[in-house]
């Protein structure tokens, strides 16, 4: 595989991962801002976007945790993952480098 190439394998997921993880973010600022049941377009978008990834990490987050806490955990999880990522992309040589 061309070296532009492999870059992809990192660059794809890592890209992905960062927009789940904002969208998150963005859900977790406008329930500060919002009641659950708001009729807000914005808000209901982000909640939409985002409860995929929420049912995801309540199935795999223990029954003890409560459900306002999966948020925080996703986003936990999330930046853990993309830190694993950039670990694994360095390791076995498919991160791409510093400019120049």
């Amino acid at each position: 595989m061309s070296d532009n190439a492999s870059y992809w394998l990192f660059t794809l997921p890592n890209f992905v991962m960062a927009a789940a993880l904002y969208t998150l973010i963005g859900r977790y600022v406008l329930s500060l801002i919002f009641k659950p049941d708001s009729d807000v377009v914005l808000f209901k978008v982000f909640n939409q976007i985002t409860n995929p990834i929420l049912r995801t990490v309540r199935a795999i987050t223990p029954e003890m945790v409560p459900n306002g806490l999966v948020l925080v955990f996703s986003i936990f999880w999330l930046l853990l993952l993309r830190i694993l990522l950039l670990v694994a992309a360095l390791t076995f040589g498919f991160a791409p480098g510093l400019g120049g």
